[in-house]
């Protein structure tokens, strides 16, 4: 079944996510205004915000393109908020400070939408727990990465430097990358789309 899959978003990591499981796709900007969206579900939980997004993304990319559009998204929970992303290196250190020691919740939320319409869903909440990092720590750890870690959640990429933050992680290591693919390649598999033999 040659249907065509798009990616909604740019992010290189979840790219290389899908082609290194040797899925065709197609990447598209998705065009959502995430902050506004956050702004106006300022009541409601980090998982719903997170999923939001990402049907979102998914939603306005199929508008304008056929197949299937995977959209994924991710929040960070701690103590039930939402931990958007640092704007700078000092929001950064904070925001490590904050998490120090403590658990906090890694929400994924990754979604397939088809002609206009959300036909899979799937929420991933991983439990990562910080080491206990002290002011050098912190400092040396923000020296030894470059800007693009302000464009990640919480600050860290847990396939590079950031795996050197954590006591415990989640059990999906691809969903903490952004996007579960396990339970994706399922559907897929379930659709006749993994393989060019496995069409129904």
């Amino acid at each position: 079944m040659n249907t065509q899959i798009t990616l909604a978003s740019k992010s290189q990591t979840r790219s290389r996510l899908l082609t290194n499981a040797k899925i065709k796709f197609k990447t598209v900007n998705h065009g959502v205004d995430e902050d506004e969206i956050k702004l106006s579900m300022s009541d409601s939980s980090p998982e719903e915000i997170v999923t939001k997004l990402a049907e979102m993304k998914a939603l306005k990319a199929s508008m304008s393109n056929d197949g299937l559009v995977i959209g994924s998204d991710q929040g960070l929970d701690l103590n039930g908020k939402l931990v958007n992303k640092a704007k700078n290196f000092d929001e950064a250190h904070e925001q490590l400070k904050n998490m120090s020691g403590k658990e906090h919740t890694l929400i994924t939320t990754t979604v397939v939408a088809k002609e206009n319409n959300i036909i899979w869903k799937y929420v991933d909440r991983g439990k990562m727990k910080m080491r206990i990092l002290d002011e050098e720590v912190i400092k040396e750890y923000l020296e030894s990465v470059d800007e693009k870690i302000l464009g990640l959640v919480g600050v860290y990429a847990i396939e590079e430097e950031g795996i050197k933050l954590f006591e415990r992680v989640g059990s999906d290591l691809f969903s903490i990358q952004g996007i579960s693919m396990i339970p994706l390649t399922q559907f897929l598999w379930d659709n006749g789309m993994l393989f060019e033999s496995n069409g129904h």
